[in-house]
């Protein structure tokens, strides 16, 4: 404990045995003084006194922060510092730039904890100062922290602009123009430069390149004035703005047509009559339109096309008697300008054991099988004798099944077609020649070549 004396712990045997001495310094001394005086030296000894009075300061004052040796101070800062006291608590912490007080932290912390309080330089002189942290305990001891030199600057000004320009004053979308601006500081602090356009949308893109701002305009749908505006900062809070009007006029889109695919593709082998070819275009546009496609054949009108509007088509021969070469055209358009592609492709007239016969097979045999006299048997071998110029059986049986050169009084082609002559076929499938009516051009200009056993 500093500076106090410490009270002795109440104890009775220790009380009796002093009152046994006082009693017998009295029948030694009888002088009421001097006994007095020892009743007073026994009353301290037994506790009877008040403490001592405290007289020793904090120590280890430290200004931990806000500051730095030798910095140059701007702006508002948090001062701190630290004490140590002997009592465990520090009352309060002042704080003084070149002997002035600017605050004071009066919160009592323990020992060793950060006391703070705010500084705004700008209070301050500029010139060379110094900052100390003098620390009290709750007896009113102080003491203070070693200073810190600093110095305050002059007060900063703001740079101005005395120009801005655009070169050219305006421009078509999709242009870039030329950014100047003219500033300068009166303390000789380094400027930057930061542009900004409004409105936002649609955004243009600023750039630099070699020391030159430039801007380019954004696409527009109509013509729009802009404002380029300019912020110039000194790096220490100073700013100046200024702006310059950008009219950027709206240019009507110069049309690029489609690109479009050389090649058609297509079968590069012939086709049998009746069979599917299969077309397509590969197309894009540059300037992203919508495209449509046209197919047709040249002349038009010949056969029979899946979707004459897309990109990717089937095509279906008109019936023939002699192999045949077709030409294919496409338009692919992008509403403005289009571009055409053709190409050729054979169709060839049928053989019957190659490309007839094999339609016989499963889905009529499985009936017609039948050897009997003036049966059908459409089975290899025997289906063309059962076939051509042989009459039919019921109704419709003044007709011949096969009737060389005319497909539409052949039986055969009226049975699969429709009813006209009784139930129609395949008799398991009734419809199959609508879901496949290429086979039955196959069939057709098979006959109208005179249906030859080939």
């Amino acid at each position: 404990m500093r500076g106090r004396a410490s009270r002795p712990k109440d104890d009775r045997s220790s009380l009796r045995m002093l009152m046994t001495v006082v009693r017998c310094l009295r029948w030694m001394f009888p002088h009421a003084v001097q006994s007095a005086l020892l009743l007073g030296w026994v009353g301290l000894a037994c506790g009877g006194s008040s403490e001592e009075k405290d007289t020793l300061a904090p120590v280890n004052v430290r200004v931990t922060g806000g500051v730095a040796a030798g910095e140059s101070v701007t702006g508002r800062r948090t001062l701190l510092a630290t004490a140590e006291d002997d009592s465990g608590k520090v009352a309060k912490v002042e704080f003084y730039v070149s002997g002035a007080l600017v605050c004071t932290d009066g919160t009592d912390r323990n020992s060793g904890e950060a006391f703070s309080c705010a500084w705004d330089s700008a209070s301050t002189a500029q010139g060379s100062h110094s900052l100390t942290a003098r620390a009290y305990d709750a007896a009113g001891n102080a003491s203070s922290s070693e200073p810190i030199a600093f110095s305050v600057p002059a007060p900063n000004r703001a740079p101005t602009v005395t120009g801005v320009t655009a070169s050219p004053p305006s421009l078509d979308e999709g242009s870039a123009t030329t950014l100047s601006v003219a500033a300068s500081d009166p303390d000789g602090e380094p400027l930057t430069y930061t542009w900004t356009q409004s409105p936002l949308v649609p955004a243009g893109t600023f750039s630099e390149a070699g020391g030159v701002r430039t801007w380019t305009a954004p696409l527009l749908s109509s013509d729009t004035v802009f404002t380029l505006r300019v912020s110039v900062s000194d790096g220490r809070g100073g700013t100046a703005q200024a702006s310059v009007p950008m009219k950027v006029v709206n240019v009507p889109a110069l049309n690029r047509p489609p690109f479009v695919d050389e090649a058609i593709g297509a079968p590069t082998a012939p086709v049998v009559a009746g069979e599917a070819v299969m077309l397509s275009i590969g197309a894009s546009d540059l300037d992203k339109d919508p495209l449509s496609y046209s197919w047709k054949t040249v002349p038009a009108g010949l056969g029979t096309f899946s979707d004459p509007a897309s990109s990717y088509v089937q095509w279906r021969s008109p019936d023939i008697t002699r192999n045949t070469r077709y030409t294919f055209q496409v338009t692919v358009s992008d509403g403005t300008a289009s571009e055409t592609r053709t190409v050729d492709v054979q169709v060839r007239i049928p053989s019957y054991a190659q490309d007839i016969q094999p339609l016989w097979v499963p889905t009529c045999t499985t009936c017609h099988s039948d050897d009997a006299a003036g049966g059908l048997n459409l089975q290899e071998g025997r289906s063309y004798a059962s076939l051509v110029n042989m009459l039919g059986r019921g109704s419709c049986s003044s007709l011949k099944r096969v009737d060389p050169g005319n497909p539409d009084d052949s039986l055969l082609v009226q049975k699969i077609s429709g009813d006209n002559c009784g139930g129609r076929m395949p008799q398991l499938d009734t419809e199959y020649f609508d879901k496949n009516p290429g086979e039955l051009t196959r069939i057709r200009s098979w006959i109208l070549l005179g249906a030859p056993n080939n």
